[in-house]
């Protein structure tokens, strides 16, 4: 009479075999979840960029997106500027993006971007997004004097 079923040392194999072929694929899956977060932070920057401009041309007058806690990947503050001021107060945020998740880092000349109510933004810029791998892909962020958005990739040496 014959059992089916697998013996001890098939299923020890097969356990084995998992293992070895899990360990070669970590890498590869670590790098494809640092790369996933890089362009999920770089679309919440030009949602927030986007969602901007939008709302200036909306409501024709002077909308800005700002750095919370003196750096972009500490989250971003979009606001109106409704009493012309140009401070923002409580009253005049309308939206706030967070923190990136994970250990990208943004360059960027600029601190503030202003859209006005033509959807045009005070100064033009380029902010990149790198993370901390080494010779890795990045994104490039470029926003143009007429409020155009464009990403691309870039190297980040």
């Amino acid at each position: 009479m014959k059992k089916s079923g697998f013996t001890i040392i098939e299923m020890l194999i097969t356990l084995s075999i998992l293992a070895i072929l899990l360990a070669i694929a970590s890498p590869s899956f670590k790098n494809l979840i640092s790369s996933g977060n890089m362009v999920s932070n770089t679309n919440s920057m030009i949602g927030a960029f986007n969602y901007a401009r939008m709302e200036a041309i909306k409501r024709g007058s002077t909308v800005n997106v700002d750095q919370v806690g003196g750096d972009w990947t500490e989250g971003l503050v979009v606001w109106a500027n409704t009493d012309a001021i140009n401070a923002m107060s409580v009253d005049e945020i309308l939206r706030i993006w967070p923190s990136f998740d994970d250990v990208s880092t943004v360059s960027s000349v600029q601190t503030t971007f202003s859209f006005n109510a033509a959807g045009e933004v005070n100064n033009s810029d380029i902010l990149t997004v790198c993370d901390d791998r080494i010779g890795e892909e990045g994104m490039q962020v470029s926003i143009l004097i007429s409020g155009v958005i464009i990403a691309e990739k870039v190297n980040c040496g």
